[in-house]
């Protein structure tokens, strides 16, 4: 018996955006990956290249060293910016690609034309990538005053001011980003969005839910976390090993040659098993978005009124 499909356009509490998002992938999780396969295969491989390029150049990295004579610091920035570009533009081909499925869902069911939202989603790499850059730019420029005080603070040893900053870059990085959450959604399902008018919307659908839309993130974003940890287990596994044996044999006077090709090849693999998690995070925010847009507008109300004729 084919199962009924899921209403996405409807109010929904916190427990049930949880529980309708692990619903909906487990039910989709063929064709969406079918679609993600085809829009993200690309960006993904990139990104694990700089993810790894990152890792050798970060990992057993000495700071005391570093500080007194500039050692890598170099290739640590380069490898660092390379590693945020890559996942700029990964996120955006990630949730572009999950909003363009679930809009197709909508209007399709249970079996979307994967090939056309394939084509669809190759026509908007543009939007969708200058969406990313623009978010991580606004947000930084929205943080930037607050990390100079952070700096000047603790550099002229007033700690507890330089504490304060903290408090205050971390609160404004939490409610911006809790604010722009919604912009991938917007984008693709409001017709005629544009990158400006995508963090106004969704600002709009936020204002007045945006604790209920906070929760729900840190609620997701643990559930992730706790599975991408699973992927973890190795390195910690192998990581113990090797400074164990390296301790009884004595052979441990560079900290950095615990982390060997085994290690970066070990953290490589759970890194993308960590990237590709981000799908959870993407089905979740667009169940965040049509649970804010039907309370708003109460637009999948009203279609289902017309659909069964009233």
């Amino acid at each position: 018996m084919n199962k009924a499909p899921i209403i996405l356009r409807k109010k929904r509490e916190l427990g049930s955006i949880i529980g309708d998002t692990f619903t909906f992938l487990r039910r989709n999780i063929k064709p969406l990956f079918s679609v993600l396969i085809r829009t993200c295969s690309i960006p993904f491989i990139i990104l694990l290249v700089a993810a790894g390029f990152y890792a050798k150049n970060s990992s057993g990295l000495d700071f005391t060293r570093i500080n007194s004579s500039g050692e890598n610091i170099t290739e640590i920035i380069i490898s660092l910016i390379a590693l945020t570009i890559t996942v700029l533009i990964y996120n955006a081909m990630l949730y572009g690609s999950v909003s363009e499925y679930m809009k197709a869902y909508i209007e399709k069911g249970d079996v979307p034309d994967t090939t056309s939202i394939s084509d669809k989603i190759k026509n908007k790499i543009g939007s969708l990538i200058g969406l990313s850059f623009l978010n991580a730019l606004i947000i930084l420029a929205i943080i930037f005053i607050p990390l100079i005080l952070v700096f000047y603070s603790f550099s002229s040893g007033i700690w507890p001011l330089g504490l304060l900053f903290i408090m205050i870059t971390l609160v404004a990085m939490a409610y911006f980003y809790v604010r722009f959450t919604v912009i991938y959604p917007v984008l693709i399902n409001e017709e005629g969005a544009t990158l400006t008018s995508s963090f106004k919307k969704s600002g709009k659908l936020i204002k007045d839910e945006w604790w209920i839309t906070f929760f729900t993130l840190i609620i997701i974003g643990i559930l992730v976390g706790l599975i991408s940890s699973v992927f973890q287990i190795p390195v910690v596994i192998y990581t113990f090993i090797k400074t164990f044996s390296s301790i009884q044999t004595g052979s441990i006077s560079n900290p950095a040659d615990l982390f060997d090709g085994v290690y970066l090849v070990l953290q490589t693999i759970a890194s993308a098993a960590g990237y590709i998690l981000y799908v959870i995070l993407a089905v979740c925010i667009n169940f965040i978005y049509f649970n804010l847009s039907e309370r708003k507008t109460q637009s999948g109300s009203l279609n289902q009124v017309d659909q069964i004729g009233i």
